[in-house]
C-alpha cells in the first residue's frame, strides 16, 4: 500500500514539481498524516474563494451533513444598496449566490430561509420566489422558510417558494397586495408661481407625474397595472398554500396583516414556532437522516461573487 511518509519519495517529488503545486501537495500531506481524514478544497487554496462558510451550530459528528441558513432581510430590491460602502449586491443576487453554493455542496442537505422583510419591488420579490422554487426543483433539497419579525407583502411572496413556512408567534405576516404611490404637487408649485409644461410624445408619457393631477384615463391604466400584479400575487399564495383555495386567499388579500398565530390559523403559514423549531423541521424532511446536521451560513466580501442578478458599476469604498 502506498504511504505518505517516505522522506526519499518526498524529496524526489520536490525536485520535479513546481513550487506552487508542491506547496498544495505538502499541505495535503500534513493534513492527512496529522488528522487521518481531512478534505481540503484545492480550488480555495489555488484561486481563493468569494465566500467563507461559518458554522453556527455543530452537528452530530463529521458526516452529519449541513443545513444552510440564508437570510432575507430588509426592503427587497433588485438595486444595490448602501451609501459609502456600496456593493453591486442586492436582495436577489445575494440569495441566488448562496443558493448556488448550497446546491453545489453535497454536504448541504437543505436550506433554512430566515425572512425579516416588509416586502419591496414586485419584480425582485417574484425573482426571489422563482429562485427558491428553482433550487428545490433542481436539487431536490428541501427549503423551510422561517418568518422572524416580519414577513409581509413581498416577504411573504418569497416565502411561498419554500416547502414549509413557519412563523414566530409575534411576527407580522400578510399584507397581500400591491400599492403604487401617487403624489399631486400641482397646487404647491402653483403657490410659488411655477408651472410645468412638458413636451411629450404621447398624452400618457408623463403618467403619474407629481406636477399635475392624474386624469381618469390614467388612473384606469395604473389600476389595471396594479390589478395584474395583484392577481399574480394571489396566484403565488394559492400555489404555495395547499390548505387554501383561491377564494380563501382572496378573502385574506385585502392588505391586512396578521400576527404569526393568526396567520397559522388562517393558513398563510403552516405553524408557529421559534428558530430552533424551523431548524428541526428540515431533518424531518430528509430521507434517512439520523444525525443532527450542522447549521452554517455563507458570508461574502463586497464586490465579489457576481451572478446574473448582480449590478455592475457600483464601486467599493
Amino acid at each position: 500500500m502506498p504511504t505518505c511518509n517516505n522522506p526519499r519519495a518526498a524529496r524526489l517529488k520536490q525536485r520535479h514539481l513546481p513550487g506552487s503545486l508542491f506547496g498544495v501537495l505538502a499541505a495535503l500531506f500534513l493534513a492527512i498524516t496529522t488528522s487521518g481524514c481531512v478534505v481540503i478544497p484545492l480550488g480555495d487554496l489555488v484561486t481563493g474563494s468569494d465566500f467563507s462558510e461559518q458554522v453556527i451550530e455543530k452537528g452530530d459528528g463529521f458526516f452529519s451533513g449541513k443545513i444552510a441558513l440564508i437570510e432575507l432581510n430588509g426592503v427587497l430590491s433588485s438595486t444595490a444598496g448602501g451609501l459609502f460602502f456600496a456593493s453591486p449586491d442586492n436582495s436577489v443576487s445575494a440569495l441566488k449566490a448562496k443558493l448556488d453554493l448550497a446546491a453545489d455542496d453535497r454536504g448541504v442537505q437543505g436550506v433554512l430561509l430566515r425572512i425579516s422583510s416588509p416586502g419591496g419591488e414586485v419584480t425582485a420579490c417574484d425573482n426571489l420566489y422563482h429562485e427558491v422554487q428553482q433550487f428545490r426543483a433542481e436539487t431536490g433539497k428541501p427549503v423551510v422558510a422561517y418568518i422572524d419579525s416580519i414577513g409581509a407583502s413581498g416577504g411573504l411572496y418569497a416565502a411561498m417558494g419554500a416547502d414549509a413556512v413557519i412563523s414566530h408567534p409575534t411576527a407580522i405576516v400578510g399584507s397581500i397586495g400591491v400599492i403604487m404611490q401617487s403624489m399631486d404637487l400641482s397646487r404647491a408649485i402653483a403657490a410659488f408661481g411655477v408651472e410645468m409644461d412638458p413636451i411629450k410624445s404621447g398624452k400618457m408619457k408623463d403618467l403619474n407625474s407629481p406636477w399635475r393631477s392624474i386624469t381618469k384615463d390614467e388612473r384606469q391604466v395604473l389600476q389595471k397595472l396594479v390589478d395584474d400584479m395583484f392577481q399574480r400575487f394571489v396566484d403565488v399564495v394559492d400555489s404555495g398554500r395547499e390548505k387554501l383555495d383561491r377564494e380563501k386567499v382572496l378573502a385574506l388579500a385585502d392588505g391586512r396583516v396578521f400576527s404569526g398565530v393568526e396567520a397559522a390559523r388562517a393558513g398563510l403559514v403552516d405553524k408557529t414556532g421559534y428558530i430552533e423549531d424551523a431548524v428541526s423541521e428540515l431533518p424531518s424532511r430528509l430521507d434517512g437522516a439520523q444525525r443532527k446536521p450542522a447549521l452554517i451560513r455563507y458570508t461574502r466580501s463586497a464586490g465579489k461573487g457576481a451572478n446574473i442578478y448582480t449590478q455592475g458599476g457600483a464601486k467599493t469604498a
